[in-house]
């Protein structure tokens, strides 16, 4: 490019006398024109998308319903990348090991066609209504009523009730048997404890497991999904601290906005979010930060601007606002944050050979940036493929190069592609992927051009030999 743009300055500046000159002149410019362009449409997938991306399991949530049954999502510049969906006991088992799998697997397949990915948490206690299926009550389980002025007067269970234990560990395990790693789960509270699941029970807070028991459930969430990231509900500051010294859990919370609890004066942003992040500063590196708002968002009267910078500041990858229709006042701000929620990569610079003999390795250094406030907490992974003169695709292979854990900033990498053997010789167009681990077809935008229809990207051309 720059012995490109040297030549043409040096033609640009020559004054020609005759006309030949000048139309000879003119077909060189447009020859180095054509050499130019050809090189820019080579290295496509260098130019940075600074539009909204949809990163399936990123971004704005939906609640209780995916984008497509959503209106409140309709008139808004970015798109949903999570679904957020949690259910009582009696949902999920309303008879004794029969497990809700069909709801889930089509919740799942729905999220899927809206390039979405699910987020669940499962509950015990709901001062509404009864949480426990049936079955489990007529056990004999242990239970406490408390009158709970505050919330509704309802039946708490004892979570340390052998029966209790036993069943809701086999509820857990099942689940986790059945989805750990799907590639449309993006998150799993560690819930189950307290009122909503939330770890907390402030109306009668000796109704609350013991810390050994919230331990114990920690750890049944952290067992059956070891490939799913999980994060902790910030009302139970001991119980995050715990889960994110296991490794991949952050912390969530369901009042933001800084909208007041009761109790006079109670401010969720000074009292209890930023407590936790002083508490555990890195725990959003290796774990997810969620946020709901109290009520909806306006509910307070809380500028957005400073609501969002708090966001930012906590490095959050989910926000939602409970479906309900995002006032006009605050979309400015949530687009602010919306460019840069979660991850945000950007392809630099990638470098490989131009021919290469089948059956060999190619190796394709590349330079990325996360230019988002958090990292990938999923395992997704770079790909390649090739591209025949004919448009069809061959040799579909995906590396082993993860992008989980990439930190805001740069990153090197050096991919390693493997040519399989007997692979026809000529040209070819090179095309990368970010996939998922699991599931070839499951791919995720970058914030690069050159995307195409079926979400990979035109990296450059390739010439095999024998």
């Amino acid at each position: 490019m720059t012995k490109i743009n040297h030549l043409l300055e040096k033609f640009y500046s020559l004054k020609l006398k005759s006309y030949r000159a000048y139309i000879l002149a003119w077909i060189f410019m447009i020859s180095l024109y054509s050499c130019r362009n050809a090189e820019r449409e080579d290295r496509a997938i260098l130019e940075e998308e600074t539009g909204f991306l949809q990163i399936p399991g990123v971004g704005w949530q939906t609640f209780g319903k995916t984008a497509d049954e959503d209106p409140s999502i309709a008139g808004l510049r970015f798109k949903s990348g999570c679904a957020y969906y949690r259910w009582y006991w009696v949902s999920l088992e309303p008879r004794e090991g029969e497990y809700a799998f069909n709801m889930i697997d089509s919740l799942l397949a729905r999220c899927r066609r809206n390039n979405q990915a699910l987020a669940i948490r499962v509950m015990c206690e709901d001062p509404w209504g009864e949480g426990l299926p049936d079955w489990l009550i007529s056990k004999g389980i242990r239970r406490t009523y408390t009158p709970c002025p505050e919330e509704g007067a309802h039946y708490a269970p004892d979570m340390s009730d052998p029966v209790f234990k036993d069943y809701h560990q086999r509820l857990i395990r099942a689940l986790g048997k059945r989805y750990d790693g799907h590639p449309d789960l993006a998150l799993v509270d560690i819930g189950s404890v307290g009122l909503w699941g939330e770890g907390h029970i402030y109306c009668d807070t000796t109704l609350m497991p013991s810390r050994a028991i919230r331990a114990e459930n920690t750890d049944l969430y952290y067992e059956t999904f070891p490939n799913t990231p999980l994060t902790g509900l910030v009302d139970d500051k001991t119980n995050v601290l715990y889960a994110n010294s296991k490794g991949r859990s952050a912390w969530r919370g369901d009042c933001w906005g800084n909208g007041n609890a009761p109790g006079e004066g109670w401010n969720h942003h000074k009292d209890s979010y930023w407590p936790m992040v002083n508490l555990m500063p890195d725990g959003w590196k290796v774990g997810t930060v969620a946020l709901e708002p109290c009520g909806t968002l306006g509910s307070y009267p809380t500028p957005p601007k400073e609501v969002v910078d708090d966001a930012i500041s906590w490095h959050v990858t989910f926000i939602q606002n409970k479906s309900h229709e995002l006032p006009a006042e605050w979309i400015q701000d949530i687009e602010r944050l919306m460019m840069k929620i979660g991850f945000r990569l950007v392809l630099r610079n990638m470098d490989f050979k131009d021919a290469v003999p089948s059956g060999s390795t190619m190796a394709v250094n590349m330079k990325w940036e996360n230019i988002g406030i958090a990292p990938p907490y999923r395992d997704h992974r770079i790909a390649f493929r090739l591209r025949d003169e004919a448009k069809r695709i061959q040799a579909v292979v995906m590396s082993d190069q993860s992008i989980l854990g990439w930190l805001p900033g740069e990153t090197d990498v050096a991919v390693n592609y493997p040519i399989p053997a007997g692979l026809t010789p000529g040209k070819y167009t090179l095309e990368m992927g970010m996939v998922f681990h699991s599931s070839m077809d499951h791919v995720i935008p970058i914030a690069n051009k050159g995307r195409t229809e079926d979400g990979w990207y035109r990296a450059g051309n390739l010439e095999i030999s024998k």
